[in-house]
């Protein structure tokens, strides 16, 4: 069997539940209290995809503007990234096109994925199936969407496994 490690970003605006969708991925643990994340923080997560072992090195970035210098040294080496938005903050989903050109200003060739995450909070989502699929169509490299729950654990491994099996098969 192969190894291989595939260096993720996660990105987005604040508090749409990037440091709880990674912490369920790789720890099966969600946590209702909010803490910034401040700069970067990394997680690994093993996997096997098509009989290929696949590290997942997951790195968390801090969403706050005062960061941006930051984060150019984050995208190095990344072979994709996770593009959170939060589906109960309409918002969120209007600044996507933001994070893929900043991360397309550091690497060319990578996958993206769209997670709408929070779909637990079915009483407060703001944003559809047709936005999502919309926005989709609007993003270079993007691969489609999926949407999840940090909180139950929803589509949360299948959003990492589907981008590290089109980045496995590129």
């Amino acid at each position: 069997m192969d190894k291989l490690t595939f260096k993720i970003l996660l990105l987005g605006d604040r508090a749409t539940g990037k440091t709880s969708v990674v912490r369920k991925f790789v720890h099966e643990k969600f946590s209702r209290e909010y803490l910034e994340t401040i700069g970067m923080e990394p997680y690994n997560q093993y996997e096997t995809i098509d009989d290929t072992d696949i590290r997942f090195s997951v790195w968390d970035i801090a969403a706050r503007e005062n960061f941006k210098p930051l984060r150019s040294f984050f995208y190095k080496g990344a072979k994709g990234a996770l593009i959170v938005v939060d589906l109960a903050r309409k918002e969120t989903l209007q600044n996507v096109s933001k994070w893929v050109q900043e991360a397309l200003s550091f690497f060319k060739k990578q996958a993206f994925i769209l997670v709408g995450n929070k779909m637990d909070l079915v009483d407060q989502i703001q944003i559809t199936d047709n936005e999502l699929q919309v926005a989709v169509g609007k993003l270079p490299q993007c691969i489609g969407y999926i949407k999840t729950s940090a909180l139950t654990g929803d589509n949360i491994r299948e959003a990492f496994l589907k981008l590290g099996k089109n980045i496995l098969d590129s």
